[in-house]
């Protein structure tokens, strides 16, 4: 498989206005580039990171920059069209905000290169004090005695669960997962929701995801774990417009949805969150950013959910409710 590595160099101001109109194209994994972020890691009394490698140290003189990684096929490349309409616009519509010289640099890469620039820095790491996830290039080490091992190789672009949107994700699947569980994980990427369900005691999960390189990521992961088609299966689709879609995922099926995308497509696909679930069901809803918080709990009151909890991490928030 063939990737396009797209760089957008801006400043430390453009960052969050980049990401935020990357956001708008359900772009949800983007690397940052900072020297002000690593100036605030490295005076962080926290270090939130889960390792730190000296190859880092680059970045205290870096020019900002955001990278995304498409995939090298038809639908990578009409996303990086819209990448680039969109940074268009910011420079017609910011003129009055330094946002740097905008300028977007592609580069052609492939597995191997992916895994050389990256692989390095995902170390295996525990969440909840229940479950290990290692990348399957790592061995294990003494955090992970009498723990579940998720074993995992992402692939670019899916995430590796390091971010607190996914733990706060997975701590709520362990709370309220119960045995025979039926899971429906939506907007599954490289599956670790769905395999940490299976893992965890869930009989069986479903995952969607709009992106059709997941399909494959997320069942190869699945594999890696000995988990096959008779408990998981994936489909590609937009669950909120193809019927069809909603039809093979079934209706009043699921004792529990996992949802970890942002605030704004969770709410624009919350509508079929009761056709999926069971009376009594579950949804967690996490990388929701916390000034939207309100809006999603309103959202969910309004399709008929009670509110159970409400847990963040650091600006990232999951929000665990139950369809009444």
């Amino acid at each position: 498989m063939n990737w396009t590595e797209v760089s957008i160099y801006t400043t430390t101001n453009g960052i969050e206005i980049i990401n935020g109109a990357l956001l708008k194209l359900d772009i949800n994994d983007a690397v940052i580039e900072d020297a002000g972020v690593f100036e605030d890691f490295l005076n962080s009394d926290t270090l939130n990171w889960d390792y730190y490698d000296e190859e880092l140290a680059k970045m205290k003189n870096c020019e900002s920059c955001i990278k995304v990684y498409l995939a090298g096929n038809d639908q990578g490349s009409l996303l990086l069209k819209e990448i680039c309409k969109c940074i268009d616009d910011l420079k017609n519509e910011n003129r009055d905000i330094d946002l740097g010289r905008l300028e977007i640099v592609t580069k052609s890469l492939d597995d191997e290169d992916w895994a050389n620039n990256w692989k390095q820095y995902f170390k295996p790491f525990t969440v909840a004090n229940k479950i290990v996830i290692k990348p399957t290039w790592e061995e294990l080490n003494e955090f992970a005695d009498g723990k579940i091992i998720l074993e995992i190789d992402p692939g670019m672009s899916f995430g590796t669960g390091q971010h607190h949107t996914t733990r706060l994700c997975i701590e709520q699947i362990i709370k309220h997962l119960k045995e025979k569980t039926e899971v429906l994980d939506m907007g599954c990427g490289s599956g670790i929701l769905s395999i940490a369900s299976i893992l965890l005691g869930a009989k069986n999960v479903t995952g969607i995801d709009i992106d059709e390189n997941a399909v494959r990521i997320a069942m190869e992961n699945a594999a890696l774990n000995n988990i096959y088609e008779d408990r998981f299966v994936v489909y590609c689709g937009d669950v909120t417009v193809d019927g069809k879609l909603q039809d093979l995922i079934g209706y009043n099926k699921y004792d529990m949805i996992a949802v970890n995308i942002i605030a704004q497509i969770i709410m624009g696909m919350s509508f079929t969150f009761p056709k999926f679930l069971k009376k009594g069901g579950i949804v967690i809803a996490s990388g929701i950013i916390k000034k939207y918080v309100d809006e999603v709990v309103d959202n969910f009151q309004k399709l008929g959910f009670e509110i159970l909890e409400i847990n963040d991490s650091e600006e990232w928030v999951c929000i665990t409710a139950r369809l009444k």
